[in-house]
Parts: structure tokens; sequence; C-alpha cells
């Protein structure tokens, strides 16, 4: 299956290719080894849905040196985890192997209680996954700042997965020092009715009311 879908991208002319959300290391050794075949760059992530392993029994810092050696160009994680909970587990990924990482996590404030955005919990302990994740929601400005931790592990390849939109990419790469085309649409509280600094005495005079 893999050498047919491939095939088809090659053919077409792909530069590279992303193989993610694999839960098994035997899986990702499979999409390492067609992508090699194939003369493309592989980038090649797990998906950390387990406390500390794959589900086939490999620690993700190992099972990322193991698709490294086999030829991986980038290994890293994505998806099932926040900022939080996926963010140490890179940090040991990044010191196991040479190569580039990646890490893409969903947008969502996991912890250690509650780790995968599938464990998360409403306040009536109902589970919020897949269609009532919302309250959990990170703002732009926490994926900006996990952003910047990314980098400072030495993070190569800073993304984001499932729950993600257009705000958090564009903070994000802001953070990063980038200026991106949909930067124009980046918020100004210069240009805020009641935030802005010159703001009128009259509407100054509500203020107080925001915060009573």
């Amino acid at each position: 299956m893999y050498a047919e879908q491939l095939g088809w991208a090659a053919e077409e002319g792909v530069d590279f290719v992303i193989s993610e959300t694999n839960d098994y290391l035997g899986e990702a050794l499979i999409a390492v080894e067609v992508i090699r075949d194939l003369g493309l760059p592989a980038m090649v992530t797990l998906a950390p849905t387990q406390p500390d392993q794959t589900r086939d029994g490999y620690g993700y810092a190992e099972a990322c040196r193991i698709l490294a050696a086999e030829g991986a160009q980038v290994v890293g994680l994505n998806c099932d985890r926040g900022p939080l909970t996926m963010l140490p587990l890179v940090a040991s990924i990044r010191d196991a192997v040479d190569c580039a990482v990646a890490v893409q996590p969903v947008p969502y404030r996991t912890d250690p209680a509650a780790p995968t955005m599938e464990t998360l919990r409403s306040a009536a302990g109902e589970r919020a996954f897949p269609i009532a994740l919302d309250p959990f929601g990170c703002t732009r400005f926490e994926m900006a700042e996990f952003a910047l931790r990314a980098r400072e592990l030495g993070v190569d390849y800073v993304g984001i997965c499932c729950g993600a939109g257009p705000h958090h990419v564009r903070a994000m790469a802001e953070a990063l020092g980038r200026e991106v085309p949909a930067s124009k649409y980046s918020p100004s509280m210069d240009l805020h009715p009641m935030f802005r600094a010159d703001l009128a005495a009259k509407d100054a005079a509500f203020l107080h009311t925001w915060t009573a």
C-alpha cells in the first residue's frame, strides 16, 4: 500500500514525504523503507498516544534513533499531546539523534493528569475528545511560547497538528522571527477602540465597567 500510494506521489514530482501519526515503530520503518527506495527525503513522526513508548514497545527516543539510522532525515512526534506534555518527550529525542527533529503538538492544554487530548475530561467528568475539546484550546500566545521553547530545545521543524487554526500558525511563525503573508492580519492593539494608546477621555470613562 505504501509503495503504491507513494509511487503515485513520486510520479507527480513530490520533493519529500512526511509519514506521520505512526503508532508503531514497525509501520514507521515500512514508510522509511519505501520512501528511501523511491530516492526521496523522509520525515517520519510518531504519535505519542502511549505514556512512554510506541504500541510495539519502543521508547519514543529509541524508536526515533532507529528511524534515523534507517535513513529518515527528520524524526519526531506529532498529534495526541499538547505542548506541555509533548516537549519533554521531544527533549529526549533531541538528545538521542543527530538528524533534524520535528514536533507538532495539538493545540490543547494537556497536563500530566491528562497527557493526551483523548484523556481530557470536562468539569463534569465527560470525555472531551473528539468534539468537545473547545474549552481546552490553546491561545495563539500559548502556541507562540511553545514555538520558542521548541527552538530552545534544538527542534528543527516546528509545527502544529489537529485542532490548529491559522492564527496559531501565524503566531508561531512570527514568534520565530518570520513575517508571513498573513502577518498583515495580525491583531494590533493600537487599533482597538478601547485599548489603543490615544484613547479618548470619553471612551476611557467606560473602561472601569470592563473590569468590575
